[in-house]
Order: C-alpha cells, then structure tokens, then sequence
C-alpha cells in the first residue's frame, strides 16, 4: 500500500517538475520613442504598430524571433519611407527576453552585445531592461513643412 502511494507521489512531483521545465516564454518589455519621429515596430513580419514621439507602447515576447523598426514622419507614411530602418533578432526563453546584436565576439563570456562593436544608433537596445528599445532623442525630428508663403498686392 505504502509502495503504491509512494510510486504515485514520485510520479506526480516527476511530472510536475518537467511540466515547469517545458513553460512557454512570456516576456512584456516596452518601445520607448523619445524622439521626434514615429516609430513603427512589426514582429516576426506581422502588421506594423506605430509609437509615437514621446510616447512608450508595451510589447510581449512569446516566442524568439524578429522586430523590425522603422522610424517615420508621422504614422500615416508607411515603412518603405522611412528615415530609418533596422531589424534585429530576438530571443524568448521562458522569462528570458533580449533583442540580439552584435558580431558575437566574447558572446558566450559576457552575453549578447556587451561590446559596441555595433553601431545600433539611434536606438538603445536591451536598456533600461533586457528586451526594451528605445529610439533616442539624438534621432532628431521630422522637419516640419513649412506654409505656402502668400503675399498681396
């Protein structure tokens, strides 16, 4: 009787604790603009979402793959206009997110982009927190039109 009680409860604590090893990723970071563009983000090839200047919008990572960025004056100019333009490749495992970049020199000693060997301006990637981006004001703004200049006579 013991043996059998036993046996069940081994098994149970067994299946419990590979069910935890087998979690899903699930990570919620941000996308910061600070600048005075618009920011669109797409992930793994999906519609575009667009943040605006001074403004932050959450993004949650359930599994690794893709983000593109493109900044733009003003949300209805799409993508393909962009002033700039970047994508990078993330990484999702269980409540472990970061965008990667970099060459992967010293990757495996100090992780993942330590060394700026890459220049990923004006974006600041995996800061405040691993997985954020964030556009910077040194990205500028977009030049505002000016009015037809009229004149009477």
């Amino acid at each position: 009787m013991y043996g059998v009680r036993g046996a069940f409860g081994l098994a149970v604590l067994i299946g419990g604790f590979v069910s935890a090893h087998t979690a899903e990723a699930g990570c919620t970071r941000q996308i910061i603009n600070r600048s005075g563009y618009t920011a669109l983000v797409s992930r793994d090839g999906g519609p575009w979402v667009a943040v605006r200047p001074h403004r932050s919008q959450a993004i949650r990572f359930h599994q690794s793959g893709r983000i593109d960025v493109a900044l733009t004056c003003g949300p209805a100019a799409g993508p393909e206009n962009a002033a700039f333009r970047a994508s990078y490749g993330t990484v999702a495992v269980i409540d472990r997110c970061y965008i990667q970049f970099g060459d992967g020199f010293f990757e495996e000693q100090l992780g993942g982009g330590f060394i700026g060997r890459k220049d990923t301006a004006p974006l600041a990637l995996n800061n405040p927190r691993q997985g954020d981006l964030v556009v910077g004001p040194a990205a500028g703004a977009c030049i505002a039109e000016r009015s037809a200049i009229t004149a009477r006579y």
